[in-house]
């Protein structure tokens, strides 16, 4: 591989990676376990009583038993913030529960829930707002002190979406711990990889029967095969944790002399589970269009994918259930706005070496240089 390629090899130049990219590494199940080991191993990882951990069958039974848990069900006419970035999923749960769903402007630099687009997405109207839902995306967890002050002072439950933050931890306390309930939704790409598996968290004990409850209303066990690989996975779970981190830290090395492109950052009181990389391409100084530039990344042989849908304050069927809202406006989420078109996730994962995270840079490098 070398660093002067002057044509990109989506214009007909040739690929700076010549070989296929490194498939993630599939941990070894001796097909034994059941989704109560699970649950038991899942709550001695996290610090919290084995009641307090749920499997499920489906992400989406995950998430509903979630919202029961944390007091929103049949909240026809009630409100649900979630993040106006990477929060979908939540938003989804939140229309299944009866509840209308209000995005909350993000954090520039994570993507995450902030405590001031939660202010500004509260009701006016006393006892609107049922919950805050709060997404730690791509495994960088979300500001829980600023998150948690707002709804200890408005008395609102806090509802975590950790699916792309297994073994992440702010200010040394693991995401899932700080709500009153939690969803790791499982699956390909994220550290732990039973497809369609999902677990539901409730950390404090005197919830525990709530959550018992959810578990019973759904229905949705999670079948023994699928537990026995989600518990392979977890067996090694430090181990890949620490790969993708050296893995993740060598990239951004890589990438310090680039002026188009940055890497997430990097904090004392976050322990970032690099669910996947990813890249904020600098708008002033990128001229490329992001869909242009995946495609430019991708024929150089690098996978990768545009990071986040639009913002959902812009989603047709939020804005037709709030109507003329003023905390719709565009100028409320200038963030959430913008990171659409600017955010790239590459796939990280333990397989991957320091040499592929330098062929990685070197692709970055190429495509900057013809699009800056």
């Amino acid at each position: 591989m070398t660093n002067e390629a002057p044509v990109l090899a989506v214009d007909g130049g040739a690929p700076l990676w010549q070989r296929p990219y490194p498939d993630a590494p599939v941990a070894a199940s001796d097909g034994r376990g059941s989704a109560r080991e699970l649950e038991a191993a899942f709550a001695a990882h996290l610090g919290v009583a084995p009641a307090g951990v749920i499997a499920f069958g489906s992400h989406e039974a995950a998430y509903d038993a979630a919202f029961t848990a944390a007091g929103v069900t049949d909240a026809t006419g009630r409100e649900v913030i979630v993040p106006a970035v990477r929060g979908e999923a939540l938003a989804a749960a939140a229309v299944r529960a009866g509840a209308r769903v209000v995005p909350g402007e993000v954090e520039a630099d994570i993507g995450a829930l902030s405590s001031r687009g939660i202010v500004r997405a509260l009701s006016e109207t006393p006892g609107a707002t049922a919950a805050i839902a709060v997404a730690h995306t791509f495994g960088h967890p979300a500001g829980m002190n600023e998150v948690l002050a707002v709804a200890t002072e408005r008395g609102l439950p806090v509802i975590e979406d950790c699916s792309d933050a297994v073994g992440a931890t702010y200010r040394k306390t693991p995401v899932g711990r700080f709500g009153v309930a939690a969803i790791f939704a499982l699956g390909a790409g994220h550290v732990l990889s039973a497809e369609g598996a999902a677990l539901l968290v409730v950390a404090d004990p005197a919830h525990e029967a709530i959550a018992e409850r959810a578990r019973l209303a759904s229905g949705a066990g999670l079948d023994d095969a699928r537990a026995a690989v989600a518990l392979a996975e977890l067996r090694g779970l430090d181990a890949a944790l620490e790969a993708r981190r050296q893995l993740a830290w060598e990239l951004t090395f890589n990438m310090r002399t680039m002026r188009g492109a940055v890497g997430m950052p990097h904090s004392r009181w976050v322990h970032h589970a690099y669910d996947r990389y990813v890249i904020r391409l600098r708008a002033l100084l990128w001229k490329r269009s992001i869909e242009d530039t995946v495609a430019a990344i991708r024929a150089e042989g690098v996978p990768c994918e545009a990071a986040c849908a639009p913002s959902l304050h812009l989603d047709p069927a939020v804005r037709a259930a709030l109507g003329a809202d003023e905390r719709l406006d565009d100028a409320h989420f200038a963030a959430a706005g913008r990171i659409p078109g600017e955010w790239i996730a590459i796939p990280l994962h333990a397989g991957l070496t320091s040499k592929d995270m330098d062929e990685v840079a070197q692709v970055l490098r190429k495509v900057e240089r013809l699009s800056t």
